[in-house]
């Protein structure tokens, strides 16, 4: 039994308050790349403690069944069953179309 989720982070973060003489522009040096999102996924194992992230390109039906690749690829030769929340990418048929070529893979929206 696996619980998996995604998380998507902004790379352009905003700036917080900065103290500076009054009239003075204040100059924040930055590593900020604007328009750019970096998207994760893990998965961890409540009862052994395995665990795993992946990065992915996006946060879709896609990256999902990226992730998805990544834990049958982990987990050969046994039947995996996986928690995911109900988000719409968890859902529809691509990923049924997946998850019926991979028999021993069993994904469990929950609510």
């Amino acid at each position: 039994m696996l619980f998996c989720d995604e998380a998507g982070f902004c790379l352009h973060p905003k700036l917080g308050r900065v103290w500076a003489k009054k009239g003075k522009q204040p100059f924040v040096p930055t590593k900020s790349q604007h328009q750019k999102r970096l998207n994760v996924a893990g998965w961890v194992d409540p009862l052994s403690g395995n665990h795993g992230i992946i990065q992915n390109e996006k946060g879709n039906t896609d990256g999902f069944i990226n992730t998805l690749r990544h834990i049958l690829y982990r987990f050969k030769g046994t039947i995996i069953e996986i928690w995911v929340d109900n988000a719409r990418w968890h859902k529809g048929k691509k990923v049924d179309d997946f998850l019926g070529e991979h028999k021993n893979v069993l994904s469990v929206p929950h609510s």
